[in-house]
């Protein structure tokens, strides 16, 4: 899996479309949500099969993918299960805001991201971050960044901007 090719993605809206944390109040876990809650919030069936596709792309070019997230570890795993997302992103690659790694660099985005490339040994060129947050992209001066514009998630043409650095 590991090409020397990493994509970062912020997970609320960024993968899904809405902001899944302040949907559900900050719960810890989400078990006894409808599928339909995690459908919408993804931005429906479309929209869902869109991502599984540039997902799949990027899988099968073996860049390596993971959410780097102020929400919730089993949040975020739940939420990608109940939408069919949850084969590109392997466990170990899913780091919340109780994660070890966000805990250990005080939730700073731009310092865990370097944690994890010095430990892949990756340079600047072979990363990518992902994030609607325009903070956290000002703050990235690690590896290249993608800013999602719109609220309602990475759009076509962002998703297409991620394919073509890779």
């Amino acid at each position: 899996m590991k090409s020397g090719e990493m994509v970062i993605y912020d997970f609320d809206q960024t993968i899904p479309s809405s902001h899944i944390f302040e949907a559900t109040g900050g719960a810890a876990e989400v078990e006894g949500f409808e599928d339909v809650f995690f459908e919408d919030a993804f931005g429906g069936e479309d929209r869902i099969l869109q991502l599984w596709a540039h997902f799949n792309r990027l899988n099968q070019r073996g860049v390596e993918l993971l959410i780097l997230s102020n929400g919730w570890s089993a949040v975020i795993k739940e939420s990608l299960d109940r939408v069919g997302l949850s084969e590109f992103f392997a466990n170990e690659n899913i780091f919340g805001n109780d994660s070890e790694l966000m805990a250990q660099n005080c939730g700073v985005k731009q310092h865990a991201i370097l944690e994890l490339m010095r430990d892949r040994n990756l340079q600047f060129e072979q990363v990518l971050f992902v994030d609607d947050d325009w903070m956290n992209i000002v703050q990235c001066k690690e590896c290249r960044t993608l800013h999602v514009e719109s609220e309602a998630g990475i759009s076509e043409k962002e998703l297409k901007a991620i394919e073509a650095a890779f």
